[in-house]
């Protein structure tokens, strides 16, 4: 994790140098609107096929393109250019390749736009340009941090396809082409087309994933469904060996310029998840790149970095580049249909995570640490995702287990207010105690960030986790009252015969005082533990949409005056609410349910254990008058 772990004293220096560079890239660039190009126009385009250098390829304008509104409710407008590029460069790509997108154009040394698209399957010289005035358009949306911390909505993830129809008929290869679909990257090829259509797909770069594979890498595709996300899992994104941060720092920033190509990075560290684009625009700090969404996740605060291409390989569905994320060097602000906005110089915040697990039957420790960007757009998929691969790495199992999982999260509100809760539980799954424990940090981060009173973001999370496969749980196995005649204010003895997990029974004795007030009616004592079922439902599902028991439990638990109380007295609640290991006693009025009769205050009596309790059981008891 070379490139990851720059030194501090680097990034001060780096960060002086950024600001010291001769910062009107872009300024005096001239744009053509595309009213002024016109079809036969030939001119070049810029990328990076290998390392850092930027290299130019030959462009000739084939034809201009219109929103096709064949559906009066598509929201996709404006226009699009195809053209085919040809040289050296492209041969050494094997046509356009993923990794290319925002790759600038230009005719007569002015900028039209950005390259958005190739032809999937078919010509891989033939793609599509994002006109660059609806890409300035970008820098018009107000950033994230003018707009408040961003709610997470599924309609983020909304990825329409672009119809496209021609001005005038084009014939490529002596094929004739009048409509165009341009897709989200990843998303299928329709079965049948028009003779007169043609499918082109985005240029995206894959997320790369260091540090991810297997499940997690699956958790992550699918949290992020319906975006134009791809995992590469066995591509490396380190540097060669000889390659030196400290000689390159400056180079890299006097060097990126239109052309270059960069890294849009969502977690580094430990674990990192980036992918690659091209720069389209650069004016003084501001920057433009990709020339069709990421995420499309709107204002956003992703780490924008350098990028280092390895190679560039050929496809027949489509050429892709590999390569790894560099140094850091601003930030992406701007998520949009029409490509991605930020500045150099602008580092974000991150949120630091640490996770520190051991495996009791290996006896293997590891500690994970890395860093996400601080978007709640973002942050709750990366985290899941990142935290499978923390738990798979250690136990390298998946199954049966137990865990003591221990929860320190800090986070902040808008207005500036700083929180810090901690909690530790212990939790036992008969089929999957990594989805188990993700569940939980998962609800948990959720509870947060959705919360319904203020807008909260998480600053810093630490996690301690002991697993072993032995099944350390204990079931409620009776329930007896010793005393049988009890009156309103006295006490009653309780005795509760419990059966650990092949193991010998044992009984606890418990003494429960009775509220005053109560008159001669029937109660019911339910003694239960949390973990009533053992059994989990798929797996998958679970971790891409399900709520864990413990997050079920707070909602139980909470206080009625907690709505009203704020975000702060809600999270407490779920911070002191019972525990798996807990033995919780109930009175309530029998055939009123709702009607619990209080212990001390509370609604519970609760015996804790170093077992996760099972079992319920619901005794019938009649009060004296005495």
């Amino acid at each position: 994790m070379l490139i990851f772990r720059l030194k501090t004293y680097l990034f001060l220096v780096f960060t002086l140098l950024v600001f010291s560079v001769n910062c009107v890239f872009g300024q005096n660039q001239e744009i053509m609107p595309v009213k002024d190009v016109l079809i036969g126009m030939k001119g070049y385009g810029k990328t990076v096929v290998s390392g850092r250098k930027i290299e130019r390829f030959d462009v000739e304008i084939l034809g201009i393109l219109q929103n096709n509104k064949i559906n009066e409710n598509l929201l996709i407008n404006g226009r699009s250019i195809l053209v085919k590029v040809s040289g050296d460069v492209i041969k050494k790509a094997g046509g356009i390749a993923a990794g290319m997108s925002g790759s600038p154009v230009y005719v007569e040394n002015k900028l039209i736009g950005g390259l958005s698209s190739g032809w999937l399957l078919t010509d891989h010289t033939v793609g599509l340009v994002t006109p660059i005035e609806e890409m300035l358009e970008i820098w018009a949306y107000p950033d994230l941090a003018c707009s408040g911390l961003k709610k997470k909505n599924d309609k983020d993830f909304d990825f329409a396809s672009r119809s496209w129809v021609s001005d005038s008929p084009v014939t490529i290869n002596g094929k004739t082409i009048k409509y165009i679909q341009e897709l989200p990257f990843g998303t299928p090829a329709p079965k049948e087309l028009k003779l007169d259509e043609a499918v082109f797909v985005q240029t995206a770069g894959e997320i790369y994933i260091d540090g991810l594979d297997g499940r997690a890498a699956e958790v992550f595709k699918a949290k992020a469904k319906g975006s134009n996300v791809v995992v590469n899992k066995n591509a490396s994104v380190s540097f060669p060996d000889k390659y030196d941060f400290t000689d390159r720092l400056k180079e890299a920033a006097d060097a990126f310029e239109p052309g270059a190509a960069l890294g849009l990075q969502l977690a580094r560290g430990d674990i990192n998840m980036a992918s690659l684009g091209t720069m389209t625009h650069r004016s003084g700090h501001k920057i433009l790149a990709l020339a069709h969404p990421f995420l499309k996740k709107g204002a956003v605060s992703y780490l924008m970095t350098g990028a280092f291409i390895h190679h560039s390989f050929a496809s027949v569905e489509m050429p892709f580049k590999i390569g790894a994320p560099a140094e850091m060097l601003g930030t992406i602000t701007q998520d949009r249909e029409k490509g991605v906005g930020g500045y150099v110089g602008r580092i974000p915040e991150m949120v630091p995570i640490s996770i520190d697990v051991f495996d009791k039957d290996l006896r293997v420790n590891r500690n994970i640490n890395y860093q996400i960007v601080k978007d709640v757009s973002v942050f709750g998929m990366v985290l899941e995702s990142t935290l499978v691969q923390a738990l798979e790495g250690v136990v390298d199992r998946v199954g049966q287990g137990t865990a003591q999982m221990s929860i320190g999260l800090d986070c902040v509100t808008k207005t500036g207010k700083s929180h810090s809760f901690r909690r530790e539980n212990l939790f036992f799954s008969k089929n999957d105690i990594i989805q188990a424990l993700t569940s939980e940090v998962s609800s948990l981060i959720e509870m947060v960030t959705e919360s319904e009173h203020e807008e909260v973001m998480p600053t810093r999370l630490i996690l301690k986790i002991e697993l072993e496969k032995r099944r350390r749980t204990v079931q409620i196995e009776k329930v007896e009252v010793k005393n049988t005649s009890v009156s309103s204010g006295g006490i009653l003895d309780v005795e509760v015969v419990l059966k650990p997990f092949r193991e010998k029974k044992f009984v606890r004795k418990v003494k429960l005082p009775i509220p005053q007030d109560i008159g001669r009616e029937n109660l019911v004592l339910s003694v239960y533990g949390l973990n009533t079922k053992t059994e989990e439902p798929d797996v998958l599902a679970a971790m891409i949409g399900g709520e864990s028991k413990d997050a079920k439990l707070h909602k139980d638990f909470k206080s009625s005056d907690d709505v009203a109380a704020g975000f702060e007295s809600v999270i407490r609640s779920w911070v002191n609410s019972p525990k798996n290991s807990d033995i919780l006693f109930q009175l309530t009025v029998e055939g009123d349910e709702n009607k619990k009769l209080k212990f001390n205050g509370s609604d519970f009596e609760i015996q804790p254990t170093n077992l996760v309790v099972s079992g319920r059981i619901d005794t019938t008891l009649t009060l004296s008058e005495e």
